[in-house]
């Protein structure tokens, strides 16, 4: 769908579909240390003496219940419900946060480990169908071009959100902030509770705001391509993804650029080799950095998509993370940790992979190609111990190298297999 074209909403519809998107990122990446599942939740079973078994239990639950999204997509795909199941979404997470503020409360702590595993699954489940939902959003209700500029302007704000976020965890459970902020911090268990707690009301006002969204009316040549049965639908859907050569080599592209992404961890590890001190010491600037530059590097992807190509910012993004790794790889002392800063704004790949499958799918097919997306990426997993495997043979640096050449496959995959401009195709829905 080009800009030129006729588009069923309004640019002042399509201005609220942007808000609607922006303010429900930037809450999400508010409250990122209760929904970003894994350190807080292993933080507190370990300090209830759980197993490191236990403790990894969160995660591990949150990657289980990857599929049930997708089921979700296939069982209502009607584009009359995505309000009211992004709004449903929103609010069951919102209600998951606070009742286990309130067991942190005022519940015993045998009730607390149940809860911490059990919340990462509420919180899985509901984030898929938030992501679904809200990439058909702007998939369905915007043109191209104000989609582009509307992912500039969230994930170029959106981040300081995360970096505001996470500010305000480490005070209100360390009451400091790397030397720069101290307070009182707030005792155990209310420090939970509080942690917790505020992701109710951050939910509500993103399903509140959902009301001001606006989903262009079903086409009678979709109504049409949906007239078969539900499973004729679906496996419909399975082609039209797997058989699609530019979702199939952006999907390949996508798995290979997060692959390399995964190497974050032994580049904080290599902290000990190159500064001579404990990892964790670094941990705090590790993160301010990875935000900060998604801050910065925000702006120019949404930038690139509008006055250049869809195809720049995959191009650019998988660029930014090899430059992150070979300047951790060759700038030696301090300033090998602004390599973090660069990996971290080259994270935002995940965006605009997502952009350019979406701009590739059917009106009717986006919720169930970002679903599709969102769930291969569970073979990601694999790398991290890859990873590990390299370096424990033939050391830190060895690894990086590896991550380098995963990227570059990825960035020359991406140049000569993919358009500039994503087109929709008719083939595999047949």
């Amino acid at each position: 769908m080009s800009d030129s074209g006729e588009f069923s909403l309004s640019v002042a519809d399509q201005k609220r579909n942007g808000l609607v998107f922006m303010t429900s990122m930037s809450l999400i990446y508010l409250i990122a240390p209760v929904t970003y599942v894994g350190v807080l939740h292993a933080t507190i079973l370990d300090s209830l003496e759980a197993s490191d078994t236990v403790a990894n239990l969160p995660e591990a639950v949150y990657l289980w219940v990857t599929p049930l999204p997708l089921l979700i997509a296939w069982f209502w795909p009607s584009p009359q419900l995505l309000r009211p199941m992004l709004t449903w979404a929103l609010i069951v997470k919102g209600a998951a946060g606070a009742i286990a503020a309130l067991v942190f409360a005022f519940a015993p702590k045998s009730f607390w480990i149940p809860v911490l595993i059990s919340h990462p699954g509420i919180i899985g489940i509901t984030g898929g169908v938030q992501t679904m939902c809200l990439w058909e959003l702007i998939g369905r209700g915007m043109t191209p071009r104000m989609r582009g500029l509307t992912l500039g302007w969230t994930f170029g704000i959106g981040p300081l959100f995360a970096v505001l976020g996470s500010c305000v965890s480490q005070l209100i459970l360390k009451g400091d902030f790397l030397g720069m902020l101290k307070m009182t911090p707030i005792q155990q268990p209310w420090s939970y509770a509080v942690l917790f707690g505020v992701s109710c009301p951050a939910m509500l006002l993103s399903a509140v705001l959902v009301r001001m969204a606006k989903v262009p009316p079903v086409s009678a040549s979709e109504a049409e391509s949906r007239s078969g049965t539900q499973w004729s639908e679906i496996l419909r859907g399975l082609r039209s993804y797997f058989l699609n050569p530019l979702i199939v080599t952006a999907a390949i592209g996508f798995l290979l650029t997060y692959g390399g992404t995964m190497i974050m961890t032994n580049m904080s590890l290599y902290a000990r080799e190159a500064l001579g001190e404990a990892p964790e010491k670094y941990a705090g600037i590790q993160l301010a950095l990875r935000f900060s530059f998604k801050c910065l590097m925000g702006f120019g992807l949404g930038w690139l998509v509008t006055k250049m190509h869809a195809r720049a910012s995959l191009i650019a993004t998988t660029s930014i993370c090899i430059a992150g790794i070979a300047w951790a790889l060759f700038v030696p002392g301090k300033w090998y940790l602004l390599g973090f800063g660069l990996l971290g704004g080259g994270e935002l790949f995940y965006v605009y992979y997502l952009n350019f499958i979406v701009s590739c799918s059917k009106p009717e097919r986006m919720r169930e190609n970002t679903a599709y997306t969102n769930l291969i990426t569970v073979t990601i997993g694999v790398m991290p111990i890859l990873f590990g495997l390299v370096s424990d043979r033939y050391g830190l640096r060895a690894s990086f190298v590896a991550a380098i050449g995963i990227l570059a496959v990825a960035l020359i995959l991406v140049q000569t297999r993919l358009p500039k401009q994503p087109v929709i195709s008719d083939r595999g829905s047949d």
